[in-house]
Formats: structure tokens, sequence, C-alpha cells
């Protein structure tokens, strides 16, 4: 959504799940009105998939000319904080390694891969990213960034990995030498340094990420609440931004007649009724607070969030709304209830999405380059 919401046109699909197929399908025509026909979807493993295949389904004038991308985020359980850390050896994991695979196949102009946190955190997968990202640096410029959706105007505290890459012949022919010199620098200084977070994202960024100057840092920004007795009514304060408040964006009358707004689990535990509005300190059970973000969007694992104020978990289109999918898009109603919440939580929060794909769009059409603020040019000059 994000990146057909900002004039990118996806010409093909691929999905494993065939509920989450079912989903997408139904969501993308009540959105968009497009057809099963119009959106090209392959159903199975990308395992099970050829490279002849994707090229006989895709326009050949795009394979041609390479003037296309790849975007996707492969499944991610396996670099979880919730999972247990199989890493690349899982049959999750392993999906990444083959998503590359066919980025370096097709040979897209630019491609963005998204995971979760985890991807960077524990050493094996940050040396199993590592490896990937010198498979990509003989024909790709790549940059890899973590990005918090609250940041950008999503009620939300979602971390997320991003790593793009722009192929070198096509960049070299917009932009020139020098700023091959300067990227090619910084890989080089990424794919020798001791890999660390801090590392790729201060020194050696060079895409230009987005930004939103409302929100950096709001998870300390903001005095944001605590607890408050369940059943009573908290005031919003003044300095805090409406936004990225649940109670504001998510929770609004408007929400009422919505589609999916029924969708939500039956309660039967006293636990509904004795949770403290804001106690999202468990692995589940977790209640929002009206005047804060919620917490990451992630719904397996028996974890469960709960509406601040009513007795009850939260509704499939409220979970949408914390994902900032458009209230147009809708799910159909023979879909289960939990193929509905893994679904959305799968995703990318739409806002989110948009802005990368606003600034991946705005540096593909531009002939003209700058070397980011945030780039060390001593270090640069160095190497250079």
């Amino acid at each position: 959504m994000g990146f057909r919401n900002v004039g990118f046109d996806s010409v093909w699909h691929n999905e494993f799940n065939p509920a989450y197929l079912t989903g997408f399908k139904y969501g993308m025509n009540s959105l968009y009105g497009l057809t099963e026909n119009e959106l090209n979807i392959k159903q199975g493993s990308i395992t099970n998939i050829s490279y002849s295949e994707i090229k006989r389904n895709t326009p050949n004038n795009l394979l041609r000319n390479g003037n296309f991308g790849v975007i996707g985020g492969p499944p991610c359980p396996d670099f979880s904080n919730g999972g247990k850390h199989k890493g690349s050896e899982g049959e999750n994991g392993k999906l990444t390694g083959i998503y590359i695979d066919v980025i370096l196949e097709l040979k897209p102009e630019f491609f963005v891969l998204e995971n979760v946190k985890g991807l960077i955190q524990k050493t094996k997968h940050r040396n199993y990213l590592f490896s990937l990202m010198k498979k990509v640096s003989k024909d790709y410029y790549f940059d890899l960034n973590l990005l918090n959706a609250l940041e950008f105007g999503v009620p939300q505290d979602r971390e997320r990995v991003f790593f793009i890459g722009f192929r070198k012949d096509s960049l070299m022919e917009k932009k020139g030498v020098t700023f091959c010199q300067h990227i090619q620098a910084l890989n080089n200084i990424s794919l020798t340094s001791n890999f660390s977070t801090k590392a790729l994202s201060t020194r050696l960024n060079w895409f230009d990420w987005p930004v939103d100057s409302r929100f950096v840092g709001a998870k300390t920004l903001f005095e944001w609440p605590n607890l408050s007795p369940y059943g009573k009514t908290p005031k919003l304060s003044s300095t805090l931004p409406e936004r990225l408040t649940v109670g504001a964006s998510v929770f609004n009358e408007s929400i009422n007649n919505l589609p999916n707004q029924d969708d939500t689990f039956r309660a039967f535990s006293e636990k509904f009724h004795q949770i403290k509005e804001g106690d999202v300190s468990r692995k589940s059970f977790k209640r929002l607070h009206r005047w804060r973000y919620s917490p990451t969007a992630a719904y397996g694992n028996n974890e469960v969030h709960l509406h601040p104020w009513l007795p009850r978990r939260l509704s499939v289109r409220e979970v949408m709304r914390i994902q900032s999918v458009p209230d147009e898009y809708s799910l159909p109603f023979d879909m289960t209830l939990t193929d509905k919440f893994k679904t959305i939580s799968n995703g990318v929060p739409v806002i989110l999405a948009e802005r990368i794909a606003e600034q991946v769009a705005s540096f593909l059409k531009s002939n003209s380059y700058e070397i980011p603020e945030n780039v060390n040019t001593e270090l640069l000059t160095k190497v250079c």
C-alpha cells in the first residue's frame, strides 16, 4: 500500500499463506478496486517458484530495461526476540537469503527488505546480515537503518530494520563518478568495520532516509502517562501529540461503523476487568493507555492486547488503525479472526512505508547528489 500510494505500480506479488492471500486480494479490491488479475499474484513458497516463471509473469519491458524494484519482508520469526533465534538455519530464516538471491537474479534497479530488529541484535544474526551485505555489494550500493514507526506519526512503538540497495550501473549513469566514489567508500567501511547498530545508523548511512522532525525520539521526548485505574477517564495532557495516542488516532467515534470493527474475540476472563489502563508490562493481556501509543502490534504466540476502557480485546479494525491502514481497506467476513490479526500484524505500517517510498522515488528521480550531513566526511575523505 505504501509504495502504491506514492505512485509505484506493483506488477507481481508472491504470498505463501492462502488465508493471507485471500485477505490481501479482498483488501486491495476494497481500497483500490483492483481485481485478482490486475494484482498478478503467485501463491506458494518462493523456494518453489523458478526465476523463469517470475520473468514470464512480469512485463518484458521492465525486465529488459531493469526499470523496476523489488520490495518485501521475508518471514521474520527466526530472527525475532519472541522466537527461538534459529536465524538463517530456520525454515523462515532461510527465506531472507533466498530473497537476496531473487534480487541478484532479476537485477532490479532498487530493492527494499524489511525485517525485525532482532536481525541486528544478536551476533549470529548480524553475521548473517553481514554476509548478505557482502553478497549484494558487487552489483548494488546498499544502506541499512533501524526505523521506528512511532517517529513518523504512527501510534505504535514498532522498530524495524530496512535494508535498501540501488543497482550500481544505474546510479553511475544517473549520478556520476563522484557519487559512486562516495557511496562505495561508505560501503567499503561497512564491510570492513566492526559491525554494530550504532555505526550503521549514524556514520555510514548515505541514503536520505525519511525523518519527521516533530516526532524524532518521541518515546523520550514527551512525558507519557503510565498507569490509570481501569474504568476511570484520564485526561489528555496538553503537552502530548494527539496523533501518537491511540485514544485520538484509533478509538474515536468514527470507527464504530467501519468494516471489521465488530471482529473481535469474545471476552471470558476476569482479567479484562482487572488490568489497569496502560499496563503493558506483561507478555500477554497488555492493556493500552488511551493517551499513549500502542506497543508493537504482534498477535501471535498468545499475545493479547486489550481495549483501554472496554473489557475486551482489540478489534480487527482497531489493529488496522494502529498499523495506519486506511479505513477503506477491509478483510472478508469468512476469514478467521486469527488469520485477520496475524496478517495485519505482519505488515509494515502504511505511513512508514509511504515515507520510505517517497524517499526512494525522490532519489531515483534526482540526478544530483549531496553527502548527507550525518556522514563523517573526515573519515570519508581518508578512504577516498
